[in-house]
């Protein structure tokens, strides 16, 4: 006794069939792509982390920079205390003295404050780099994720990257 597949199991065998080869084809004709996205999606990380390590350093050295600001705000009206005690321009020779120590270690550490500055300036423009080189493999990855026909492809934000990487522990 033979007995009849329902339509709709039919149908619905039909449309999965369609689908599985489908998928199949795509899995087929697509593997040059599927490996570029993963050799970009990597590079993406690694440019991730780079953003994420170099905010974090530029974070640091900022802070620290602000320190040493207020620092210098104090001993530079430490300083400028001494033209109260000046004579036509002139400061007696004991005061004259503290005057310069004074001075020389002020100078000294706006030669420090300046050389925090420019490690400063470096880290921001390596961020800058690894800003411009994420976007640049970002745009590359939608570029072949629409190629293979998935324009919505998920792309890493830099703290994914970073988590991706292995930089950073996802939280829990």
């Amino acid at each position: 006794m033979l007995r009849r597949i329902h339509p709709l199991v039919f149908l619905l065998l039909v449309i999965g069939g369609v689908k599985l080869s489908e998928q199949l084809y795509r899995w087929a004709a697509y593997g040059d792509e599927r490996a570029e996205l993963k050799s970009l999606r990597g590079r993406l990380a690694e440019s991730g982390a780079a953003i994420m390590r170099t905010g974090a350093e530029a974070d640091s050295l900022r802070d620290e920079i602000r320190v040493e600001d207020e620092e210098l705000e104090a001993e530079q009206r430490a300083v400028r205390r001494y033209n109260g005690y000046a004579t036509n321009g002139a400061l007696p020779h004991e005061l004259y003295v503290r005057y310069r120590e004074d001075l020389t270690r002020y100078n000294g550490h706006v030669a420090e404050r300046n050389e925090k500055l420019r490690a400063w300036q470096e880290v921001v423009a390596r961020k800058h780099a690894a800003v411009d080189r994420y976007n640049g493999l970002a745009d590359s990855i939608r570029g072949v994720a629409e190629r293979m026909g998935e324009p919505y492809y998920p792309v890493p934000t830099p703290l994914e990257a970073a988590v991706e990487s292995g930089m950073l522990k996802p939280d829990p």
